[in-house]
């Protein structure tokens, strides 16, 4: 779920009004959506996910604006109603880079949106036939790992062959499906909703991860968006059970794990750790749109590192502040001042992780497979082929996490 555009009513002495803006003849609207959040009002398109944050006297306007009244008169409107001013030429340039105003030169503007598809079958993913199927299969699950411990995920189960590149390569194409699988749950948990949801490929610190948008979860009623947050998680659950089931049904018969139940609890145990990946809050994972949504914050990630930044550039003597705070949404403010130094936490365990766990046994892969392809290995022999193609792999991942990451930085840039 994206941050909003928060629109902040600062009122100054003075009407605002330009000789353009007098002659200025109604605003063609699109169709708007309003949700009242307590003393705000949430506006914006669904068609496109562009939503924006008002004060209710500035929803109260563009109503004004939306019903036919020129900006001259709305701003007179205003100006009785509220006994103060408003800078109806800021206020118009606002909604216009929100795409809230019809742009009748661009003929694909004018265009109906298309139906959002899918919402049949996101309702039948979350009706109650279907809650009850997936508590019969973790309970099922539940029962296998009590029957016979040894069907429990865990680490010891990755290397269910003893060729590395097998397990890397077998690893890596089962989680594309389990990861799609996860971000279904999301994109139909919205499209149930009626919102325009879609997965896109994103980076998270060193890795690469599907990213479904939720941004139209900020024009629904607070109470129904913590399912499409969750449904991911959910899905992980699911997953970890059905893959612990499958194992025990293709059990060899003297109990023993068969190939494919070995990959399974392979495929479960990674699973497991993306499930706890969504507790990596500082991420913008999972839990950080949840939290973020219980405390009915706008930006709380953005505001925190601005917040940081000020901070640090205060403490190195410099009096001038290099974010401007007045645009913070107070919610976001208020949560910034504990969540900042949460920020600082995760990100300090996360390289304490990288550097004392991660990078100690990536290298003695990484130089055990170099020794075996430069050294020792004979180009006939199989590990010297095995050593190849998980250098080739490893590479692979470094190679597209950072193609990923310099697109972003990109994007960011233009934008």
């Amino acid at each position: 779920m994206g941050p909003l555009n928060y629109y902040s009513s600062k009122r100054e002495e003075g009407l605002f009004v330009s000789i353009d803006l007098e002659r200025q003849p109604p605003l063609d609207f699109h169709g708007l959506s309003y949700l009242e959040e307590d003393t705000e009002v949430v506006v914006g398109r669904s068609d496109i996910d562009s939503y924006g944050m008002f004060p209710s006297d500035g929803a109260a306007l563009l109503k004004q604006l939306e019903a036919g009244r020129t900006p001259a008169e709305a701003a007179g409107w205003y100006r009785e109603t509220y006994g103060e001013a408003v800078d109806m030429a800021g206020f118009v340039e606002t909604l216009r880079e929100l795409k809230l105003i019809r742009d009748d030169a661009v003929g694909a503007d004018l265009a109906e949106p298309a139906p959002v598809r899918w919402q049949r079958l996101g309702r039948a993913l979350f009706s109650a036939p279907a809650w009850l199927a997936y508590a019969a299969l973790v309970v099922a699950a539940v029962a296998v790992v009590l029957r016979d411990p040894r069907f429990m995920p865990d680490a010891d189960h990755l290397f269910f062959v003893d060729y590395a590149v097998v397990v890397g390569i077998a690893l890596f194409i089962g989680s594309i499906p389990l990861a799609l699988f996860h971000e279904s749950f999301h994109v139909l948990a919205g499209r149930r909703l009626g919102l325009r949801t879609k997965v896109r490929v994103s980076q998270r610190f060193f890795f690469l991860a599907l990213e479904t948008t939720l941004d139209g979860l900020v024009a629904v009623p607070r109470s129904k968006r913590y399912l499409p947050l969750l449904a991911g998680m959910l899905a992980d659950i699911l997953a970890i059970a059905g893959l612990t089931v499958v194992a025990y049904l293709t059990r060899e018969p003297a109990s023993d794990l068969s190939l494919l139940g070995g990959f399974c609890l392979a495929l479960a145990f990674t699973t497991v750790m993306r499930f706890v990946w969504q507790f990596y809050f500082f991420l913008r994972t999972d839990v950080y749109y949840l939290v973020s949504a219980t405390l009915r914050c706008v930006d709380l990630q953005n505001t925190a590192r601005e917040l940081l930044r000020n901070r640090l550039n205060a403490l190195l003597g410099r009096r001038h502040k290099l974010v401007d705070e007045d645009g913070w949404h107070p919610r976001d403010r208020q949560a910034a001042r504990w969540y900042a130094p949460l920020l600082v936490v995760g990100y300090a365990g996360a390289l304490v992780v990288l550097l004392s766990v991660v990078v100690p046994i990536a290298w003695e892969v990484v130089r055990e497979a170099f020794r075996t392809v430069f050294i020792d290995g004979a180009p006939t022999s199989a590990h010297f082929w095995d050593s190849s193609a998980l250098l080739a792999l490893i590479s692979l991942q470094l190679g597209a996490a950072g193609v990923v990451a310099w697109h972003a930085r990109r994007r960011r840039r233009m934008a």
